[in-house]
């Protein structure tokens, strides 16, 4: 009988499928039982449309509103960040770049063997006589670090110049 009672409803609110309509509507020319367990439904669901719905006197919305605003309010992750984990990963960073930096101009051999005025870049090898460092696994590596840590540098230049135009 439940199943019945819930089909009607759904034809009552109008949820049902238009299959489940169909079906509902023979039953109710048909079937005289069906029919009138409609007919009880429907006047229940009148009445419960005529019903007033209580509300809560103001006193207790207030109460409840001023108890929600005494509860603490979660941090955002902003807030939650502890800034000295920033500043030592920067710096980390920051003496990382320094460090690569600092092993490319010590290992540069600074006499220039030609006397000529070429300071072009695709010479930049042949004229300052670059040292290598090492020969493979170590210098792709040194590299692949100086790379990264030259475009995370970018990044926090990028952030910093950022954070100076949105203060102007």
């Amino acid at each position: 009988m439940k199943d019945i009672e819930l089909r009607i409803w759904d034809y009552i609110d109008g949820v049902s499928t238009e299959n489940e309509r169909a079906n509902i509507e023979q039953l109710l020319r048909t079937d005289v039982s069906f029919k009138a367990k409609y007919e009880e439904l429907y006047a229940l669901n009148q009445d419960f449309g005529l019903m007033e719905l209580d509300a809560p006197s103001m006193a207790f919305a207030n109460k409840v509103m001023d108890k929600i605003d005494l509860q603490t309010k979660p941090l955002s992750a902003k807030a939650k960040t502890d800034k000295k984990i920033i500043y030592f990963i920067s710096s980390l960073f920051g003496l990382m770049m320094l460090a690569c930096v600092i092993v490319v101009i010590s290992h540069i051999d600074w006499n220039v063997s030609s006397p000529t005025n070429e300071y072009v870049m695709p010479n930049f090898g042949q004229i300052f006589n670059v040292v290598r460092i090492s020969n493979g696994f170590f210098n792709n590596v040194f590299y692949g670090f100086f790379m990264f840590d030259v475009i995370v540098g970018l990044m926090l230049l990028d952030g910093l110049m950022r954070e100076k135009s949105a203060i102007f």
